[in-house]
């Protein structure tokens, strides 16, 4: 069996998917390692949590963020919040990789 992500499978053509939006095939393959490090950075300081919808209903998808603001959701609402409302305090900075 093939890996998916053995290298001889991708195909290393940029796609145009729209107008000013590319698929760069292979792009982040030389930044592996420091992806998954800044990663799992990230998910040491604000691990990945379910949110809750305003209706009360436990989201399916497990989500973290970064960065300035992050998304959030709760009984009070959709909203971007700059502090992480688990941890109390604000998101993990963006990775400069």
């Amino acid at each position: 069996m093939r890996d998916l992500f053995d290298g001889d499978i991708v195909d290393q053509r940029d796609v145009q998917l729209a107008p000013g939006a590319m698929l760069l095939a292979g792009f982040a393959r030389p930044l592996e390692a420091s992806l998954i490090e800044a990663v799992n950075a990230i998910i040491a300081r604000a691990p990945f949590r379910h949110l809750v919808t305003p209706g009360g209903h436990r989201m399916s998808v497990a989500m973290t963020n970064c960065g300035r603001v992050g998304w959030v959701s709760d009984r009070t609402g959709y909203r971007y919040d700059p502090i992480d409302p688990v941890g109390g305090h604000p998101w993990p900075q963006m990775p400069v990789v």
